[in-house]
């Protein structure tokens, strides 16, 4: 027996699917137009982009340890109390970033102690010193000398002064930032280039350098306030950089922690050991070639090499990004007797009279 037929269409049309005609009152409303759904993405790009930005920071600014090649290292690492002799005139200490100790037994030099690190998801907030750090890492200081006021060369130096009673050196931001942390007027000194000082024992130069370009050319710059509260990290404002010739006990150290250089900027005034600064703009060989000429160090000590993202009580690690073999090479290029010493945290050298 054959199937019944179907039956046939309705030919009442579907209001629903007639343009322009209006649904039952009881069918659902349909979901929002164009723009709320332009708004809602708009909305998962504001909440998605920052998070992923900070994972790809952190992935990128993780530390991975690194440990100093035994052919990089100094003859001898120093150890107990510091007596100066013919073999030993100065000590120096490094304390991460650029960052060190150096005295000849009588007066303590700091020169951009920054001990305090704050790391990537940190530096979203204002930041400061952390007091307790910097004295378990800065325990003494008569003077603290700074290259410049951004937070990874200046932070620390306000808190470490106020506590020694040392007096803080640097430009007007500097000691700006130093005052606005409780330092006295009195325990601040404005350096000048091209006018030497007496700092204690030591006889000092003081010369005049160009920050790195960071995007822009001379990048976060300005002076802090002296009444300056907490901080964001952009501003630490730097006015200019400077670079320290220190000598006493006949023996001298320029400490140059930039990455830059211009024919000239260290005055004609040699030392015999070069604290110099390779992250940041790269080292190529005329930009070396000029510094060394100039300096004729017999010992070149690199420095803000380490990831100062992370903190310290980590341990060693590069700057990633940082092409710290090329700097090395360059230096071994323009001047192969000079040795090329890198130091660990909280390693220390005594450095021979010149």
């Amino acid at each position: 027996m054959s199937a019944p037929p179907d039956p046939a269409p309705d030919p009442t049309p579907d209001p629903a699917r007639v343009e322009g005609s209006t649904p039952d009152a009881g069918a659902a409303p349909p979901s929002g137009g164009p723009w709320r759904r332009r708004l809602a993405r708009a909305a998962a790009v504001v909440v998605v982009l920052p998070v992923l930005l900070i994972v790809v920071a952190q992935v990128r600014l993780r530390h991975v340890p690194w440990t100093v090649p035994e052919d990089q290292r100094p003859p001898a690492l120093a150890t107990g109390a510091f007596t100066p002799g013919p073999g030993a005139a100065l000590r120096l200490r490094y304390l991460g970033i650029s960052g060190y100790e150096l005295t000849d037994g009588t007066t303590t030099l700091l020169l951009d102690p920054q001990p305090t690190r704050p790391s990537g998801l940190a530096l979203l907030l204002p930041i400061d010193a952390d007091p307790a750090l910097a004295e378990r890492w800065c325990p003494r200081a008569d003077f603290v000398l700074v290259n410049h006021t951004h937070h990874d060369h200046g932070m620390d130096a306000g808190v470490i002064a106020r506590r020694t009673g040392a007096t803080v050196v640097g430009t007007q931001s500097t000691l700006n930032l130093a005052r606005s942390r409780g330092v006295a007027p009195d325990k601040l000194l404005l350096a000048r280039p091209g006018e030497p000082m007496r700092l204690g024992t030591f006889d000092v130069d003081v010369c005049s350098s160009r920050h790195t370009d960071i995007v822009v050319s001379n990048p976060m710059s300005g002076v802090v306030a002296p009444d300056a509260g907490r901080l964001f990290f952009w501003q630490y404002s730097q006015d200019g950089c400077l670079g320290f010739r220190l000598r006493s006990n006949g023996a001298s150290v320029w400490f140059h922690p930039t990455s830059t250089w211009a024919p000239g900027e260290l005055m004609g005034l040699p030392a015999a050991t070069l604290i110099l600064g390779i992250n940041g703009e790269p080292m190529y060989g005329e930009k070396v070639r000029g510094i060394l000429a100039e300096c004729r160090p017999r010992r070149v000590l690199p420095t803000h090499y380490d990831n100062f993202l992370q903190p310290i009580e980590k341990g060693l690690a590069l700057m990633p990004g940082l092409d710290y073999e090329a700097a090395r090479q360059a230096v071994r290029e323009a001047a192969p007797d000079a040795a090329w010493w890198a130091l660990d945290y909280d390693w220390s050298v005594d450095l021979p009279p010149d």
